[in-house]
């Protein structure tokens, strides 16, 4: 590979302007979550062979990948390196490294940001400020309950979230599905308090019904479930949410869809036009169906499916490319894609479509499939059933390669777990005079881990599982929970902090920290040069 870098300086100006760029820090999350910069998409190096078809579409895309020290600390610190290499394979054109890595950046006093999803908690942040959010705190909604003043309390966040922890009583509407609802005016004391987990969703949720005039009785419930439970309220997990607030009618969903478009000028395209862009190829083109129960169904190939008002929350984990185009799909009132477009515009990091059109399959050509291998090495697949007759004759070493959350929660009884983005600690089990198989969550990533692995070691027999920990399952064989320290081949690297992995006696003092730091990290975040939101003037 020829060796392109691109100095800190050099890196900054390009965040400055309007060109495409992917700038893509591919170190573990523990690592990302401890300082990054505030433009960078996180694609750690173990996953970047799965996801950088849809992260980063456009192969031409100009593309920074970023590491600790860019090999400056030896054979492990050489993230980046390997990363490029894997990009050129893939077919990606124009790819360099950060010279120096982070500590590079950090030395020459740019900014950085400690975090995770940190972009959009600021923008959050910055709204809740500049549209003047209402607020309601903890201890005053007890007091509302307490007192018999009428208030319902509305989760904001998607259903396995809500179910994971929420306040007593809860309802649920995720995301835009809570502007589709009709919010009749009660009693002039009556509240409508919107919540998620701590703060974003549930400021954003709040804003979007007041800014649509659906009611004025819209409040934040700050800090939501988190300081809810901290300071003793009833929380339930696996709650079943009463769904008792009707939704409008489309005619109605469609006007206030219309007039949000009007009062904000939010741009529109046909399906001709949708196919003009797709066929140009100059800039990048993300197409999303935020369509409820949608999937990636024939007619749109070319879109991917997400919840409705999911999007902003994740767009740092789905969009890779600065400056690239965004279209999104709705029917029928396109009242989801509007509320998303209005958000999506003013977080100035793309350029916002609202498909203003029946998509058919004789508006598109068909979608090239992606390429997700990225290695050349033989290696056989192999069926549940195979594996168990090697597991019983004690003729296989399982390595998992899945996510650590989920070895965490489930794992092939005996499987050591591994973070693909080296394989270097498998030295200590090859050659085995036993099969090496290769495991996941749903066998993709075993697939492209046993390949590397096969290319390094070609005489060593190597297989992987077919459909993963999935089809071990669904075979009728067992899962586990319990691992030995002896069964972590890597620590748990890519689990980031996130403080729904925080149980017990921690879990308090990790969440007051967690909230500390989500009231004044956005300051930091918005002092760079290089995030510029756009946030349009208030009323």
């Amino acid at each position: 590979m020829s060796d392109h870098t691109i100095s800190a300086h050099a890196l900054q100006q390009q965040l400055s302007d309007t060109q495409e760029l992917a700038v893509l820090d591919v170190r573990e999350a523990r690592f990302f979550n401890q300082a990054h910069l505030n433009l960078a998409r996180h694609a750690a190096l173990s996953t970047l062979a799965q996801r950088i078809a849809q992260l980063v579409p456009r192969r031409t895309t100009a593309i920074v990948v970023i590491d600790d020290n860019d090999g400056a600390g030896g054979p492990e610190s050489t993230h980046a390196v390997r990363a490029a290499q894997l990009l050129q394979r893939l077919g990606y054109t124009d790819v360099r490294r950060l010279a120096g890595g982070l500590q590079s950046w950090i030395a020459q006093g740019l900014p950085v940001i400690d975090g995770y999803n940190t972009l959009i908690k600021a923008f959050g942040d910055i709204v809740r400020q500049h549209y003047r959010t209402p607020v309601l705190r903890v201890e005053e909604l007890r007091q509302r309950q307490q007192q018999g003043l009428s208030t319902t309390v509305i989760d904001a966040r998607p259903r396995n979230e809500y179910e994971f922890l929420s306040i007593a009583g809860a309802r649920n509407y995720p995301g835009t599905e809570l502007a589709l609802r009709h919010f009749p005016a009660r009693d002039p004391q009556h509240l409508w308090a919107i919540n998620c987990f701590s703060r974003t969703r549930g400021i954003i949720g709040t804003t979007t019904l007041r800014l649509l005039g659906l009611t004025d009785q819209a409040v934040f419930v700050e800090d939501g479930v988190m300081a809810w439970a901290l300071q003793g309220g009833a929380v339930t997990q696996q709650a079943a949410a009463a769904d008792d607030i009707p939704a409008l009618p489309d005619a109605e969903l469609a006007r206030l869809a219309s007039d949000l478009r009007t009062r904000y000028d939010l741009r529109r395209i046909d399906a001709s036009g949708l196919r003009h862009l797709r066929e140009a190829g100059d800039r990048s083109l993300y197409v999303f169906d935020l369509r409820p129960g949608s999937t990636d169904q024939p007619d749109i190939s070319i879109a991917r499916a997400i919840a409705g008002g999911q999007l902003l929350m994740h767009f740092e984990n789905v969009i890779g490319t600065r400056n690239a185009r965004i279209v999104l799909i709705d029917d029928p009132h396109r009242l989801r894609a509007t509320v998303t477009a209005f958000w999506l515009t003013q977080l100035n990091q793309a350029e916002i479509y609202i498909l203003d059109d029946t998509l058919t399959p004789a508006a598109l050509a068909p979608a090239p499939a992606p390429e997700t291998a990225a290695a050349s090495g033989t290696a056989t697949p192999i069926t549940a059933a195979a594996l168990l007759r090697l597991y019983r004759e004690h003729a296989a070493d399982i390595v998992d390669v899945s996510p650590s959350i989920d070895f965490e929660r489930a794992h092939i009884p005996g499987a050591r777990f591994l973070l693909p983005a080296s394989l270097t600690p498998l030295t200590a089990i090859i050659p085995a005079p036993r099969q090496l198989v290769f495991t996941s969550t749903d066998g993709i990533a075993a697939q492209l881990a046993a390949q590397d692995a096969a290319a390094r070691w070609p005489q060593q027999a190597i297989s992987w599982l077919q459909n993963g920990n999935q089809g071990w399952q669904q075979s009728g064989q067992p899962l586990q929970a319990h691992y030995a320290n002896e069964d972590l081949l890597t620590p748990f690297d890519d689990d980031w902090n996130s403080v729904m992995r925080i149980f017990g006696p921690r879990r308090n003092a990790a969440w007051v920290d967690y909230l500390q730091w989500e009231k004044t990290f956005s300051a930091r975040v918005i002092s760079d040069t290089t995030v510029r939101f756009a946030l349009f003037a208030a009323n």
